[in-house]
């Protein structure tokens, strides 16, 4: 006989098991989604708490660092201004200058930057500073410094003591074609900081190879910069392995510390023209069609009711005797003295103050040309100078 009564439903295990193994997938993408953040952002946190003023800075900036990507500069300046804030400094100069006040061919404990540091932090009475901050690197002109002061004001430093350091070259006319550009390093910035002086220098610096970026592409590349600048992993890709690299060097030093006159100066190398610039006789029109005047005209007004220094390193008087000597670098420099005083702010030329064998090449100096640097500098800071 037929059974016609409703028979039990037999369901399949295998519709539940899929279910199930569904449920722990996404648990276990949750799961690896919410370690993955934390992860993230643990690194962030690490990365930051790492990262100290020591890593990039020592009496100067991390040039090779630097040297590799240019925006190293924004970490200095907020690592410089984090270590401010938490020494409670108040009392501090900033030096900006080119690769003479870096350093070149010597170490950062031989540096201009270290050795003026220590005269003003030893001084006593009104003269003491709590510190001396060098800004400065290899190739950065007149504009690039007026811009780094722009910048260390966005992050709260003090530019209430400012030395600007410069040489004869800062107010050769440049090359049309080879330079150098007169804002070298930070034109960028300096788009950001003064758009009106950028908007003046851009077709100069265009003349010589800067990348101008408009619209959509210049609105999209400061969006992803700002971006990744927040997010510390990013910032610090190259700080970190630049560090240890100069650790493992275990030196700082770029270039040769030896005397110039223990070395050997090809002729092909004392008649090349990127030398020969250096001390182009060319008379100088010292109006603010040069742009080395024109930058230290900004850097003067915003330094007004504020202390500001500048010095003007010199050359070599054996190696480069005969270009030191040329009646038109005589001339030009007796111009910048001129200019400089007109200013109004203590100034100091170097050319012939300091013997030729505390050189190491035509304008780099060693550790003890450096030292005798730091206290002409200082000297003439605190009016004690000749």
């Amino acid at each position: 006989m037929e059974d016609n009564r409703p028979q039990p439903t037999r369901t399949s295990a295998a519709p539940r098991r899929t279910t199930i193994n569904k449920i722990r997938k996404k648990r276990y993408g949750l799961l690896g989604l919410a370690f993955a953040l934390f992860f993230f952002v643990t690194a962030q946190f690490a990365v930051s708490y790492y990262v100290k003023l020591d890593t990039v800075y020592n009496h100067r900036i991390n040039y090779n660092m630097f040297l590799e990507d240019r925006g190293m500069i924004e970490v200095v300046i907020e690592e410089m201004a984090k270590t401010i804030k938490r020494d409670n400094l108040t009392n501090y100069a900033i030096m900006i200058g080119n690769s003479v006040a870096w350093g070149t061919n010597e170490s950062s404990e031989h540096s201009l930057g270290r050795y003026l540091n220590d005269q003003a932090i030893s001084a006593e009475g009104e003269d003491k500073l709590q510190a001396v901050f060098n800004l400065s690197a290899p190739s950065i002109m007149a504009g690039d410094a007026y811009t780094l002061l722009l910048m260390m004001e966005d992050h709260g430093i003090k530019t209430d003591n400012v030395m600007i350091g410069l040489s004869y070259s800062a107010f050769v006319k440049p090359d049309p074609i080879t330079g150098p550009r007169q804002v070298f390093w930070l034109g960028d910035y300096l788009r950001t900081q003064d758009p009106e002086a950028f908007k003046d220098v851009l077709p100069h610096l265009q003349g010589i190879g800067f990348e101008y970026e408009e619209g959509w592409k210049y609105a999209e590349e400061k969006a992803l910069d700002k971006l990744f600048h927040n997010i510390p992993v990013v910032m610090y890709k190259e700080v970190i392995p630049a560090y240890w690299e100069q650790k493992k060097a275990g030196t700082d030093l770029l270039g040769d510390p030896r005397t110039w006159n223990e070395k050997q100066f090809s002729e092909k190398w004392l008649t090349d023209p990127s030398y020969l610039s250096f001390f182009d006789p060319t008379p100088f029109v010292m109006d603010e069609s040069n742009w080395g005047v024109y930058f230290m005209n900004k850097i003067s007004e915003h330094q007004q009711g504020k202390r500001l220094l500048v010095f003007v390193s010199g050359g070599n008087g054996e190696l480069s005797k005969k270009e030191v000597t040329d009646p038109g670098y005589v001339d030009n420099t007796e111009k910048i003295e001129t200019y400089l005083q007109g200013l109004g702010s203590p100034y100091l030329i170097m050319q012939d103050k300091i013997d030729p064998n505390l050189f190491t090449d035509h304008v780099h100096l060693t550790k003890e040309g450096n030292e005798l640097l730091a206290r002409f500098v200082w000297d003439t800071w605190t009016g004690k100078g000749a």
